[in-house]
């Protein structure tokens, strides 16, 4: 039978590691909810983020931006807090969801957009297409297409046709009023993005109207090298350049076996098979 002062000291014991217990989860507790205060009493602003994606050169709505809290110290540098000012304006830069709006991605729609999409060291340059370029719609901004003319090389001929420059981007689709039989015609333009020595070839390109812009694929960045194509190779054959077949070689004989056979002063020779 165990002594009843064992059983008081096993209780106290017991009694004590509860308590500590009990202390140290009230004082975490206690310590998340001066956090969990502290947090509260964060200073915010709010700034205006994009609610959907907004593309390049769109005119930013209403229903595209809306404000949200955000914490004074982390906002980001240039940030609108003012729809405002943000609506109505065009993106120079895709501004992705829940993205802040900085003020160095939206120019006011008074201003010019094409020169802030003009990198350093190139140039936009706008030219006049043929009806099914201008009209088709498959060529929109920021597409990739190679740029064709036709017509007959000096000391030529033949009518020939051929690429002149290759992967040059899109940067406007527009058009220009001329005027033809003493009446205004819509032309369709479309404006490239070239380098200085591009912008020379192209303006030698426009004297063989109307340019042709073939639509390249966003992946696709390979430079092709072509001699063009003259108009009488469009008419021989099936149109594909000729095909130089190699013959095959004729199979040799197999050589006989045969023995030299020497009677007196004549030699003769006898095959076997």
């Amino acid at each position: 039978m165990r002594r009843p002062g064992n059983i008081l000291l096993l209780a106290v014991l017991i009694g004590a590691l509860c308590a500590a217990l009990a202390y140290r989860y009230f004082r975490e507790l206690r310590l998340e909810l001066e956090a969990a205060k502290g947090s509260a009493n964060r200073p915010v602003v709010e700034i205006a983020v994009a609610s959907q994606p907004i593309g390049i050169g769109s005119r930013i709505e209403d229903s595209q931006v809306k404000l949200i809290s955000w914490p004074v110290e982390a906002q980001p540098e240039g940030a609108v807090r003012d729809l405002k000012s943000v609506v109505g304006t065009i993106a120079i830069a895709s501004i992705e969801k829940n993205e802040p709006i900085l003020q160095s991605q939206v120019v006011s729609q008074g201003a010019g957009l094409l020169p802030l999409m003009i990198n350093d060291g190139m140039r936009g340059m706008s030219v006049k297409v043929d009806d099914v370029t201008g009209v088709s719609g498959f060529i929109t901004p920021n597409s990739r297409v190679d740029v064709l003319i036709a017509g007959t090389p000096e000391g030529s001929q033949e009518l020939r046709s051929k690429v002149v420059l290759q992967n040059i981007r899109v940067l406007a689709i527009g058009k220009l009023i001329e005027q033809r039989d003493n009446k205004p015609v819509e032309v369709p333009t479309v404006t490239l993005l070239v380098s200085t020595e591009d912008a020379e070839r192209l303006t030698l390109a426009t004297t063989f109207q109307p340019l042709r812009l073939a639509l390249r694929s966003y992946r696709d960045e390979d430079i092709v090298h072509t001699n063009g194509v003259l108009t009488r190779v469009l008419f021989e054959g099936d149109g594909h350049p000729p095909t130089v077949t190699a013959k095959a070689p004729a199979p040799r004989r197999a050589t006989p076996y045969s023995v030299e056979i020497l009677l007196g002063e004549k030699l003769t020779r006898q095959p076997l098979f």
